[in-house]
């Protein structure tokens, strides 16, 4: 294997995943996104710099991290043995994780070579090969980091090891060339089919998003479309069918993957500083997805599922 000392920011890395693309995976997650969607279930992937996570419930109250923080942003609670801690004053310095036995105090935002992650990788080859599986880039998202996942992309095609990347398409052609050449799919979130509201949802518009996926396209790498489906925001007959009808016009597409929404990712905003920001909504009954995908049958378009035998047809 080709010597590389490209390298880049991730906040994880899952092995043995199942839906993350065809077969059983190794999911890298990368720090840095250019959007800011309001259901985001990883926000501690969207800033492309370390950051520290607080994870208040595990805190015993020693107080040893608050003699470690130079910007005084940890103080003794008066009505609990927890401390708290100021995210206006943290600068993420991460001087008061080593401080702290019970992993309260987390950095997030692992500096690490893309040789490093393909040896990972490797070390799974007989799943993968035995269940058409591979590596997927996700985030955050690789658009981000373009040198770095195409490096990554490259030592594992190199491999032999199936590539993927999960994208939201937002970012220059210049970014996407780099993983073009060791790409074997992408699968590209669609959020909404109107701009304006696409904007309202992640803080961007949607051209951009859209001309990318007709460039990757136009390089014959297979395409899925994702739809995250937010109850009553995304989810009606006139957006998904005008996704749909967007998607059956690619000549490159393998359907369309419909993901319904979840509130698995809300705890995380709390640890490290934020508010979510999506207004109330009830998770999904048990027989929401099956009625999406019986109502889009109708567009004349796959609707896919990522199993661990592969990719499966509706």
């Amino acid at each position: 294997m080709k010597k590389t000392m490209t390298s880049g920011r991730i906040s994880n890395i899952e092995r043995y995943t199942l839906h993350d693309g065809p077969g059983i995976r190794t999911t890298v997650f990368l720090k840095g996104c250019p959007l800011r969607c309001l259901w985001c279930s990883n926000p501690e992937t969207q800033a492309g710099h370390p950051q520290l996570a607080f994870f208040k419930e595990r805190c015993n109250g020693c107080i040893r991290c608050i003699e470690q923080c130079p910007q005084n942003a940890i103080s003794i609670n008066q009505n609990s043995i927890k401390v708290e801690l100021d995210f206006d004053k943290c600068n993420h310095c991460g001087e008061c994780v080593g401080a702290c036995n019970m992993d309260a105090l987390v950095m997030i935002g692992e500096w690490i070579s893309a040789e490093e992650i393909a040896n990972l990788v490797a070390r799974d080859k007989v799943f993968y090969q035995h269940s058409n599986g591979g590596i997927t880039l996700s985030g955050g998202d690789p658009l981000w980091q373009p040198e770095f996942a195409g490096e990554i992309l490259r030592l594992c095609r190199e491999n032999q090891i199936h590539t993927a990347i999960q994208t939201c398409g937002y970012g220059t052609q210049e970014q996407i060339d780099h993983m073009i050449p060791f790409l074997d799919l992408a699968i590209i979130d669609l959020k909404h089919s109107d701009s304006f509201a696409h904007q309202e949802l992640t803080g961007e518009g949607n051209e951009i998003i859209l001309e990318n996926i007709k460039y990757i396209d136009s390089k014959k790498i297979p395409i899925v479309i994702q739809i995250p489906l937010i109850p009553d925001v995304n989810d009606s007959d006139e957006i998904l069918k005008n996704i749909f009808e967007f998607t059956g016009n690619l000549k490159n597409a393998l359907g369309v993957s419909l993901l319904p929404y979840h509130s698995l990712g809300v705890p995380k905003y709390a640890h490290i500083g934020k508010s979510y920001s999506m207004p109330s909504i009830d998770n999904p009954s048990a027989n929401y997805l099956k009625e999406k995908i019986e109502s889009c049958k109708n567009y004349q378009v796959n609707i896919i599922q990522f199993m661990d035998e592969g990719i499966i047809y509706s």
